[in-house]
C-alpha cells in the first residue's frame, strides 16, 4: 500500500471510529459490485482476520483466497488437508474445497423448509430434503443469516465509506 492511500485509509478509519465509537466494518469493494442495492455481511473471524464477508458461497470463497491465501478449488485426493482457523471450531481437517460450504455454517446461514419448518445448513441438503420428504417437494427455501450478520445498503456507500453505517471498503 503507498503512502497515500495508507495515509487515506487512517484518516477515513480513525474518522469513522471516533465517530460511531467502535470499529468500522471493513469489507471488499468487489463484494458492493457482486451485489445490488443490499448485501448481507458477516465478521469474519479467522485467525484474527478484522474484515466482513459477504454472505454467500462466491464471496467466501473469494475471500478465503484473496485474504487468507486458501485454493478453495482444491479437493482432489491428494490435496492436502488444512484445519478450520474459525475460533472455538473442533471440526477435523478438511479439504480446502470443501471449506466454503464450512465456513458458512459458521456464519449461520441455515435454509428453513416452508412446509415443514426443517432447518438445513446447505443447498444440497435442502435439496435432497425436497427430494425425500413428500410433504416438502414443493417447499421454497427462507434464508436464514446469523445473528452477528449486518445488512449493508450499497446506495449509502459513496467514496468507499459511509459514515451512517459504519462501513469502509478495502481495496
Amino acid at each position: 500500500m503507498n503512502t497515500d492511500c495508507s495515509n487515506e485509509f487512517s484518516m477515513v478509519y480513525d474518522m469513522l471510529l471516533e465517530h460511531n465509537g467502535t470499529n468500522p466494518i471493513l469489507i471488499d469493494q468487489d463484494t458492493l459490485r457482486d451485489h445490488n442495492g443490499e448485501v448481507i455481511v458477516h465478521p469474519c473471524h479467522w485467525e484474527g482476520c478484522t474484515m466482513h464477508i459477504a454472505v454467500d458461497h462466491k464471496q467466501v470463497s473469494k475471500h478465503l483466497q484473496q485474504y487468507h491465501a486458501i485454493n478453495t478449488s482444491a479437493t482432489s485426493e491428494d490435496t492436502q488437508q488444512i484445519s478450520c482457523l474459525w475460533p472455538g471450531c473442533s471440526d477435523a481437517r478438511m479439504k480446502p474445497g470443501n471449506l466454503t460450504r464450512h465456513i458458512l455454517s459458521h456464519l449461520g446461514v441455515r435454509r428453513i423448509c416452508s412446509m415443514c419448518g426443517s432447518s438445513l445448513s446447505r443447498d444440497d441438503a435442502f435439496r435432497r430434503h425436497t427430494q425425500e420428504k413428500p410433504n416438502c417437494q414443493q417447499a421454497k427455501a427462507v434464508v436464514k443469516h446469523g445473528d452477528k450478520s449486518l445488512v449493508i445498503d450499497k446506495v449509502g456507500i459513496e467514496g468507499g465509506w459511509s459514515a451512517s453505517q459504519n462501513v469502509m471498503c478495502i481495496h
